[in-house]
């Protein structure tokens, strides 16, 4: 299903049928894309019905979404990575190379991502080096950390998240959003820190947070600090 906007462009709805909904309700998900949600027996007309009239709505929402930027967009203005609690002055090169590698330079501060000037995917083959780096980066940093903490956690995995910076399972997996490493060390080390206590709370109560806070005294500032960014952190290497 589609709608036409006030600007002339065309927006794709997602229309999701639930035996237990009772009411209409339109919502961005996290990837941006509209959804509604409406009640099993509802028609198609009904439906379109419903969107129409939170036109105005929908087109603020969609021009407050940060836009998709690729990785080289992004060092452009933000030419640094972070790892092992300190901030890197990020330099992409081209070389002669036939695989993608990084090394640091000056001193240690400084990390040189060299990219194949073959590639056929300039960008593509940047941010899967990038990708490589968040990898070796946290697990070198979740490990740190689960020492200084005596705990153990069973694996870890750097993944594409669209929207969570970070999870943790009950068998003591922890994955992480490999656009941590473009963040401030401090809040790197929070997200890092929330998984690390889930190992001994899997959920958010009170002494979860408790515990938290033991971990990062600076809990609620990280956190505030990190909600405010999330969103256009999110869209990195998504165009």
């Amino acid at each position: 299903m589609f709608l036409s906007l006030n600007n002339g462009e065309s927006v794709s709805i997602d229309v999701r049928r639930r035996k237990g909904t009772r009411h209409l309700r339109l919502s961005l998900n996290h990837s941006n894309q509209a959804v509604v949600s409406v009640p099993w027996r509802c028609s198609d007309r009904e439906a379109l019905k419903f969107i129409e009239k939170q036109r105005d709505w929908l087109e603020a929402q969609l021009a407050t979404v940060p836009q998709a930027r690729s990785v080289v967009d992004w060092f452009n203005e933000h030419p640094q990575l972070t790892g092992s609690g300190d901030r890197f002055t990020v330099r992409v090169e081209s070389t002669e190379r036939l695989r993608a590698d990084y090394i640091f330079d000056q001193g240690g501060a400084e990390i040189v991502l060299r990219v194949p000037h073959q590639s056929v995917d300039a960008d593509a083959a940047l941010l899967a080096l990038v990708r490589r780096f968040a990898k070796d980066a946290m697990l070198c940093r979740v490990a740190y950390h689960a020492k200084c903490l005596d705990l153990e956690f069973s694996k870890l995995s750097v993944r594409d998240q669209a929207s969570r910076w970070g999870s943790c399972s009950s068998t003591g997996g922890i994955s992480l959003n490999w656009r941590l490493v473009l963040i401030a060390p401090e809040l790197q080390d929070y997200v890092i820190l929330h998984e690390l206590a889930h190992l001994t709370e899997m959920n958010h109560s009170k002494r979860f947070w408790r515990l938290l806070d033991q971990y990062d005294p600076k809990r609620e500032l990280h956190e505030a600090q990190l909600d405010a960014l999330t969103a256009a952190i999110m869209r990195v290497g998504r165009s």
